[in-house]
């Protein structure tokens, strides 16, 4: 059992008490300032939660659709000047951050958080992907075709 007695008129609620002891500075006490106090994600209301989840997927979004141009040239440069397995490599597995980045713009969606920037983004650069290798495929086609 509790030593604290259940009439909640014992308490005193009365705003001189409430405050913690102020310093000669006149500094604010900590108490007025619990609201600005971050909370733990798992003390969090539902929708802050699912805000925060939609806000860090409409970003990695972001960042995935920066990264995967990034890794094509990049890759492409490193084919060109002689590192042809390793930069092969990369250039054909630069479109799969633009398929994460849609993904995670598609869950930012359904959590609720704008992630227009990062469809766009990853959709043009998987369609110019898409055209590039097609391009590539169809050069290398008509290339093997002449003796």
């Amino acid at each position: 059992m509790s030593q604290l007695s259940q009439n909640n008129e014992d308490f005193d609620y009365s705003p001189k008490y409430a405050k913690l002891y102020q310093g000669n500075e006149g500094h604010s006490s900590d108490a007025d300032d619990a609201d600005e106090w971050p909370q733990r994600a798992s003390e969090q209301p539902f929708d802050v939660q699912r805000e925060q989840v939609g806000k860090k997927a409409a970003n990695l979004s972001l960042l995935c659709g920066f990264l995967a141009p990034l890794a094509f040239f990049l890759g492409f440069w490193w084919f060109a000047y002689g590192l042809e397995d390793s930069g092969l490599l990369i250039v054909i597995g630069a479109p799969l951050p633009n398929v994460l980045g849609l993904w995670q713009a598609f869950v930012a969606r359904r959590r609720g958080t704008r992630a227009i920037g990062g469809l766009v983004l990853n959709g043009l650069g998987l369609c110019l992907f898409i055209g590039i290798d097609v391009l590539i495929i169809l050069i290398v086609k008509a290339l093997s075709g002449i003796h």
